[in-house]
């Protein structure tokens, strides 16, 4: 029996004269453009941060390069396949703005964009290789296997099924077929024949490392699985020769499989592609960095941050200081520049572990925040409002006017706090201004809490005193001057000094901060809260009193 013949008996459904690798070559042609690039997730759970870095990464080089940047879905593994994970991958794309030129729901001229889809165009390439004597079905079982790692440990040689270690490799294709009817026509795996030399090197290009040298492949790696569905190593060589991928943007994990991906480019003769493996991102853990993880870290998954709040601009300007070393340095110079006007280079990309730097994203959310107009934070603010917090949404809807005031205190300003980080912020700081929530008994009761749990009693029955002679000479319309002399008479009345020092003297039951403490609990039920005044001419006069008059 010929290596063909043995071909056609393990692959009988791949017609040569309906579809081979050279009728699929010209159905597939170049693309015009001399960049494309992918994001290939597998839909196994949620979208994780690293494939949103890389995801960005991609979609940036291609834009620049007025390229094409397209999604395919790597669900060869079956039995890890959640449901709903690329309409999640999908959703979240789509937050970030990253558009996708061609993916399986709006389709392309490279289809299927699924690999479940594509089993009959890898059975033609694996037909190929069997028929040169390049792969050979497989029986050895798992304890085969494992007993095999055992001996190559005690006897320290190099781990990996080949040469001597793979039972069927050197099978004639008599003794191929025998197996696989002695096995009810069926078989394990098909394995790829690698040259077997544990000695030889290569060396290879990667557009963000450089160049690298490593031992070449010598396993005898699975390509096909029991299921009919190619492992990852197969499935990447047909599906990025067919879809003409130029640029293969991957986890540094890939890095070592590159021989290996290249031997089988060289067995079908076809062009390799430019190589980019990525550093992962990384956490700092007891000091000693890790790989983000899906597990302990909540920031691993990319829904963790919008339901946090944060800005999606700030995200993308963060991930952006992680890919390139010199984003940060020329953000500074160009503030108001859009991000398609910075030009990326793989080059600069970092070839250690990135750290995911949680203070780092929070200044540059503030900044970003900090920077967009009131109207703006408000819409925005509303926007993620509707779908975290529908009560608080209904509060912005009800009462714009009052609350874009809220929101505006000291914005813009020369004592501008730059207070928001996330739009979650925005909501904690003025969710308070408004009745509905502040005539609650449940705030009600935390401003109780919260006024017995910070002042003695003895203090108490001052601090009523003052807010009862404060609220009936209360006047928002007095300037700034005005408005001290009179607060500075009242709290000399009832014993409290105007600073440190003077508390220090003796003879005073508290300080002018416990005033201001007392009216921020009294007025929005917390201890922070913006310039006192600001937030009392948003809220009114007669809000204002009825606030402080509360408790009394």
């Amino acid at each position: 029996m010929s290596r063909l013949e043995l071909a056609n008996l393990l692959f009988p459904e791949v017609d040569y004269e309906k579809m081979s690798i050279e009728s699929l070559l010209a159905k597939y042609p170049e693309r015009n453009q001399n960049v494309c690039d992918r994001i290939a997730p597998s839909p196994t759970g949620y979208f994780h941060f690293g494939n949103l870095f890389t995801a960005l990464v991609n979609w940036k080089y291609a834009r620049q390069n007025d390229g094409i940047f397209y999604l395919r879905v790597e669900d060869t593994d079956q039995l890890r396949k959640v449901d709903d994970a690329v309409d999640v991958l999908l959703a979240s794309l789509d937050k970030f703005w990253l558009n996708i030129d061609e993916w399986p729901e709006i389709g392309g001229e490279y289809w299927p964009y699924f690999q479940s889809e594509r089993r009959e165009i890898y059975l033609v390439f694996i037909k190929y290789l069997v028929s040169q004597g390049l792969a050979y079905p497989c029986w050895m079982s798992a304890a085969e296997i494992e007993s095999i790692r055992s001996l190559q440990t005690e006897k320290k040689l190099i781990p990996g099924i080949y040469g001597e270690f793979s039972k069927y490799r050197n099978f004639t294709p008599d003794q191929l077929a025998q197996t696989y009817h002695s096995a009810g026509d069926t078989f394990e795996v098909i394995r790829f024949r690698s040259p077997a030399d544990l000695t030889h090197k290569i060396t290879f290009n990667d557009e963000i490392r450089g160049e690298i040298s490593m031992i070449d492949n010598y396993n005898d790696i699975v390509i096909l699985k029991k299921d009919g569905l190619p492992t990852y190593h197969l499935a990447h060589i047909v599906d990025d020769t067919l879809m003409r991928t130029s640029l293969v943007m991957r986890g540094e994990e890939w890095l070592t499989s590159v021989p290996l991906h290249i031997q089988l480019f060289k067995s079908f003769g076809l062009k390799v592609p430019a190589y980019a493996h990525v550093a992962p991102i990384c956490k700092l853990d007891q000091g000693k960095k890790r790989k983000l993880s899906k597990r302990h870290d909540p920031e691993a998954n990319v829904a963790f941050f919008f339901q946090k709040w944060y800005q999606t601009q700030a995200l993308i300007e963060y991930i952006m200081t992680l890919a390139d070393s010199s984003f940060e340095d020329r953000r500074k110079d160009h503030v108001e520049s859009d991000l398609s006007e910075f030009h990326f280079e793989l080059s600069k990309m970092s070839v250690s572990w990135s750290l995911f730097d949680q203070q780092k994203l929070d200044r540059i959310a503030n900044s970003h925040l900090s920077q967009v107009s009131t109207e703006e934070l408000y819409n925005q603010t509303l926007d993620r409002a509707r779908i975290y917090h529908p009560d608080y949404a209904k509060l912005l809807q009800n009462h714009p006017d009052y609350a874009k005031f809220a929101i505006n205190i000291e914005r813009f300003t020369p004592k501008d706090p730059k207070r928001y980080t996330t739009y979650a912020d925005v909501m904690a700081q003025t969710i308070n201004f408004f009745d509905e929530i502040f005539i609650s008994g449940e705030v009600r009761q935390s401003i109780v809490e919260l006024i017995n749990s910070t002042f003695s009693a003895e203090m108490l029955d001052s601090l009523q005193l003052f807010i009862s002679d404060y609220s009936a000479n209360f006047n928002l319309e007095n300037d700034t001057e005005v408005r001290f002399n009179q607060l500075k008479e009242i709290w000399w009345k009832y014993g409290f000094a105007a600073n440190n020092a003077q508390f220090k003297e003796g003879g005073y039951v508290g300080k002018v901060w416990d005033l201001a403490m007392f009216l921020r609990i009294k007025l929005l039920n917390s201890k922070q809260t913006p310039d006192l005044f600001s937030m009392m001419k948003v809220m009114g006069r007669e809000r204002v009193i009825s606030r402080l008059m509360f408790y009394s």
